[in-house]
């Protein structure tokens, strides 16, 4: 599959991610988070669906997610202040009770 966003180019096929043209480096971790993002867009994805995607049955550091999410932020130029990120993080709140 291949997706033009903003100045980027996602191409699955070729595993490349590309910035004005250009590839850009990206660990093939991150690519995969992109990827599932992408294939699974407009609608969000839990940070335990993300987990289990990326390291299924291993026990991963709780700082594996917001850094794959950094990096990619950094490789798309994605400000988390922008006023249209392409990449969104939204706070869960627990119910009441729980």
């Amino acid at each position: 599959m291949r997706l033009t966003f903003g100045r980027c180019l996602f191409d699955s096929g070729a595993r490349e991610v590309s910035r004005d043209g250009r590839p850009v480096a990206i660990s093939p971790k991150a690519f995969q988070l992109l990827e599932i993002l992408i294939d699974r867009r407009p609608n969000a994805v839990s940070k335990d669906q993300l987990r289990e995607l990326l390291w299924p049955n291993a026990f991963v550091s709780d700082a594996n997610l917001p850094n794959l999410v950094a990096e990619l932020r950094a490789v798309l130029l994605d400000e988390a202040r922008n006023q249209a990120p392409r990449i969104r993080t939204h706070r869960h709140r627990a119910a009441a009770g729980r």
